[in-house]
């Protein structure tokens, strides 16, 4: 029997559901249910907002794509099923798709889906009234007679669009060359810091803009950690999302002093803690530990 945190629970899906829609939502529901992410953690890893997981989840407004992919790489889940119970659901919700629907079926109009019922024809109106042909005026006559002149000259036509299309074409193909070069150059330029250089530093603001994750780690309480690597630094931190406030996170190396830092009451899901950079000449060496509180002894520790 699964169990939930309070007030987390979700609410039995609306009755009047699609079966295709209704079997998305189950789907989603197990994907946040196994990673045991609350509804916050899950809107901070995706960008977008608790109360609209909520209504997804539990049957109020339809989910688009971008909102079932981003849950999908945030529990890092590789089934590609979900995705085609979104496309079945979709057409059913966009009425494109009459054969999976029950004829006449309405789907809840409080829970943001739209009915698939066609509506009644209308009754026939009386014909309208011909229009009388007009004089063309002169841009309609000066078109008239470039088309006979293409017909009657079709080679000399063709021979001009193209030069037409290539007098515009490279002057936009040298535009876009000289534009596409110009971050090679940039990005031959050394870091702001390198191995010791680094230590102390907080990786927010430098230059070492190419971090990697080398573990990830989720502590007992909650705490998602992560354990971060710049190649082009060669340098390491640790990256922490806060569940509470007074916890410590602590990366060390052989030879390095160790770096640390301690989540504070003003920090939230929204915002990440990380500790000050640390010189990794060798990655793997790097271990990551973090401490629930300072009134609670004890820690976890991971390494690469």
């Amino acid at each position: 029997m699964k169990k939930y945190a309070k007030g987390t629970r979700p609410r039995p899906l609306p009755p009047a559901l699609p079966e295709a829609c209704a079997s998305l939502i189950e789907g989603l529901r197990e994907l946040k249910d196994r990673s045991g992410l609350t509804l916050a953690e899950l809107a901070g890893l995706t960008a977008i907002s608790t109360s609209s997981w909520e209504r997804y989840l539990n049957g109020k407004q339809f989910p688009p794509r971008h909102a079932v992919e981003a849950l999908r790489l945030a529990v890092r889940s590789s089934d590609a099923g979900i995705l085609e119970r979104w496309a079945r659901a979709e057409a059913v919700w966009s009425g494109r798709d009459l054969d999976v629907t029950a004829p006449g079926e309405v789907f809840p109009a409080s829970a943001g889906y739209v009915s698939s019922k066609a509506a009644p024809p209308r009754a026939p109106g009386p014909l309208p009234e011909p229009v009388p042909r007009q004089t063309p005026g002169p841009v309609h006559a000066l078109l008239l007679t470039a088309s006979e002149k293409i017909g009657a000259h079709p080679v000399v036509t063709v021979i001009g669009v193209l030069l037409a299309s290539a007098m515009m074409i490279v002057p936009a193909a040298l535009y876009h060359t000289s534009h596409n070069a110009a971050p090679a150059s940039t990005a031959s330029l050394p870091p702001i810091c390198r191995l010791t250089s680094c230590a102390g530093r907080d990786p927010r603001t430098t230059a070492c803009e190419d971090p990697k994750t080398l573990a990830s780690y989720t502590a007992t309480d909650g705490t998602r950690l992560e354990l971060r690597l710049s190649p082009r630094c060669q340098a390491g931190w640790i990256r922490a999302r806060p569940t509470h406030a007074d916890f410590r996170i602590e990366i060390s190396s052989p030879g390095q002093r160790s770096r640390s830092n301690t989540a504070t009451r003003r920090s939230t899901i929204e915002d990440l803690v990380t500790t000050p950079m640390i010189a990794a000449p060798r990655p793997s060496r790097l271990r990551a530990c973090y401490y629930a509180s300072a009134d609670r002894p004890g820690r976890e520790c991971f390494t690469p």
